[in-house]
């Protein structure tokens, strides 16, 4: 067997192992928060597999050293931070979404080469999850994103691909939302402070926020005044009870939707590509008490 990925060799494919048959996992840094070893586990339990989902802490320093084991480990892996990006420097080939993000949230065998490739339905998952609550599209809308990380790569590339009326990246680091802009077109690239929503040159009328739950203060300081009525807030931290931006749209009237839809889609895509079909999603709506 091969362990190419840590020297990066294209000529070569990990196909895995028998150990590998039936047992996935979620990688990250911390993980213990995270709810897809319950929603796999559900789907498997539905459909009579006798598969295992768990979820592995590695910190990012320790990638370089577990990374290579993975595919004769595990059958399919979700990816979430810090190693969306890392990871890619870990795999036989990058799928056209992973590619396009510059981000991976799954890892998965190709089903004609085998190749142990990176792919990436974060995108894919929160445009699903947004139709399905607001029942509209995101075509024609002024849409504000809040960070540059792995998540809000994928879902930037996503939304581009709607033909919103504009894109804005901010981010606290303004290299990160500078790259992103550029990659998915944006029209601005701007600095997180509290002035952010009345420094658009649009006035927004979907916010996404990706930001990490350490960022939360963040939104009791953020100025909405110039928010109209038709505005959509939206954040992606399923785990986080009654998000600041989402609480505070609320009292304004505001259309919200949290990140249970979008967590809900990317684990069903995901599923999808490891088996070939999406599971009951009432099954994992029942496990996420949607």
């Amino acid at each position: 067997m091969s362990v190419d990925d840590i020297e990066g060799e294209p000529g070569l494919i990990v196909t895995g192992g028998y150990r590998s048959v039936g047992n996935y996992c979620v990688i990250g840094h911390p993980i213990a928060q995270s709810m897809s070893p319950t929603l796999h586990q559900a789907w498997f339990d539905d459909l009579g597999l006798s598969f295992r989902y768990v979820a592995l802490d590695i910190p990012p320093g320790e990638l370089v050293l577990r990374a290579p084991a993975l595919p004769f480990e595990y059958s399919g892996i979700n990816v979430t931070t810090p190693h969306k990006t890392s990871i890619l420097g870990f795999v036989d080939r990058v799928d056209e979404d992973a590619e396009l993000a510059g981000a991976a949230n799954l890892l998965y065998r190709d089903k004609e080469s085998k190749a142990w490739t990176a792919g990436n339905v974060d995108g894919a998952g929160f445009v699903k999850a947004f139709e399905e609550a607001t029942g509209a599209p995101i075509f024609g809308r002024d849409v504000l994103i809040l960070g540059a990380g792995g998540a809000a790569r994928a879902i930037a590339v996503a939304v581009a691909q709607q033909r919103p009326n504009s894109i804005v990246i901010g981010n606290r680091t303004p290299a990160a939302a500078i790259e992103l802009a550029d990659r998915v077109g944006a029209a601005q690239a701007l600095s997180l402070d509290a002035d952010l929503i009345e420094r658009c040159d649009t006035p927004p009328d979907l916010v996404i926020n990706t930001l990490p739950p350490i960022a939360e203060p963040f939104f009791f300081e953020l100025k909405m005044d110039t928010l109209q009525d038709q505005a959509v807030l939206a954040d992606i931290n399923y785990h986080v009870r009654n998000p600041g931006l989402l609480a505070r749209g609320e009292a304004m009237g505001l259309f919200t939707v949290d990140g249970r839809g979008m967590f809900l889609w990317q684990a069903a895509l995901s599923f999808q590509r490891w088996f070939g079909e999406l599971p009951n999603l009432a099954v994992g709506r029942d496990v996420l008490k949607m």
